[in-house]
């Protein structure tokens, strides 16, 4: 197999890898439609070590809330790099899936466009210069 050819197959999948970020997060959108309040009741801290050695920290809020007699509670997919972005005590909005409450999403999570769609853009950046200069 030449170089071309992995080069042109490794783009075609980063492509559907973005297009499938992209396509999960507005799905997901979709099935989580009914709005509620929801409290943070706990910060999670993640660490993240470079290969230097060096340490930097990422915040998620591990939220509660209610949808009839059950109590979801469960960690955020959204982070921040500054601890004072999310407060014990503090509500945030949160859209939950009806059919699957477990599932939701919060008006600052991201939607995977922007992600996804750079992926994408490079993937068909690579085929583009592969083609031409190949």
């Amino acid at each position: 197999m030449t170089a071309k050819a992995v080069l042109l197959i490794v783009s075609g999948i980063m492509f559907l890898v973005g297009f499938l970020v992209v396509f999960l997060g507005v799905k997901k959108r979709q099935r989580c439609t009914e709005p509620t309040e929801a409290t943070i009741v706990d910060i999670k801290r993640d660490v993240d070590e470079n290969e230097k050695g060096a340490k930097s920290y990422s915040y998620r809020p591990v939220v509660e809330f209610s949808v009839g007699t059950q109590k979801i509670r469960k960690t955020a997919k959204v982070s921040s790099s500054s601890r004072k972005a999310y407060k014990v005590g503090g509500t945030v909005e949160v859209r939950f899936n009806p059919l699957k409450p477990t599932e939701f999403v919060t008006a600052k999570q991201k939607k995977g466009y922007f992600s996804g769609g750079t992926l994408m853009l490079i993937a068909l950046a690579v085929a583009v210069i592969t083609l031409i200069y190949g």
